[in-house]
């Protein structure tokens, strides 16, 4: 069975977190997915062990080494935190993306995951004086079979990748931010500043929660094909 490591770090949020994790699991099914929450000081408050659509999810703390636990593909989330505001806990995030790059583990990081995966691998990060909320235009600045075909990206954003690191391709660039998705040259590992787990179903739960404000789901309105990223990458994984 796939196994599949994700470094949750939106648990906190019902939508964007735990629903976003659904989505993100949902094209490997049948899986095992190990949820790895590092940025909390005890992980008691939520679920460890459970089963849904397919997928088994178990909680455990962040090992000294992901190698034993010979993952499939490593995910790493959003999050409310910020790359530019660095704190003590990312450093084991960054621990367990070295690793996988390393071992060439096929990897994905998303938003915060993006930039911490290039922060970590000698890229910086930087951060804009305004936030970013739309669905916007990708442009294919790069060639990539898992990246170039993805047309909309759903963008909630302040940090920004300002450069890339040492052997990474520039794929997708938008008007607002140029690093929008990256590709470690010759190796499974990907990068993107937009939410490819952002469906409507979550986006609307994120509404009725409270969680997102009017302004934000106006900004959300347009359909953005970010599924056909996470279904490729997963088939990718599963080869």
């Amino acid at each position: 069975m796939t196994r599949v490591i994700l470094l949750d770090l939106l648990v906190e949020r019902p939508a964007f977190g735990q629903g976003g994790n659904a989505e993100i699991m949902a094209p490997f099914a049948p899986a095992e997915c190990i949820l790895l929450t590092p940025q909390l000081d005890t992980r008691d408050a939520f679920r460890s062990e459970w089963e849904s659509n397919g997928i088994t999810y178990r909680r455990i703390d962040t090992p000294e080494s992901i190698l034993d636990l010979n993952p499939d593909a490593v995910v790493c989330s959003g999050s409310r935190a910020n790359v530019s505001m660095w704190e003590p806990w990312m450093d084991d995030a960054a621990r367990v993306l070295q690793q996988a790059v390393s071992a060439n583990i096929p990897v994905l990081g998303i938003c915060f995951g993006h930039q911490l995966l290039c922060k970590t691998l000698g890229g910086e990060v930087g951060r804009s004086d305004d936030r970013i909320d739309s669905i916007s235009t990708l442009f294919s600045v790069g060639s990539d079979t898992l990246l170039s075909p993805i047309q909309k990206g759903l963008f909630t954003h302040q940090d920004y990748v300002t450069e890339l690191p040492p052997g990474a391709r520039r794929i997708i660039s938008t008007k607002h931010c140029e690093n929008a998705g990256m590709r470690m040259a010759g190796k499974p590992v990907w990068g993107v500043q937009f939410h490819p787990e952002a469906s409507r179903a979550v986006i609307d739960q994120a509404h009725a929660d409270g969680d997102m404000g009017d302004a934000e789901l106006a900004a959300f309105e347009d359909e953005h094909d970010g599924q056909d990223l996470l279904s490729a990458f997963a088939k990718l994984c599963m080869l």
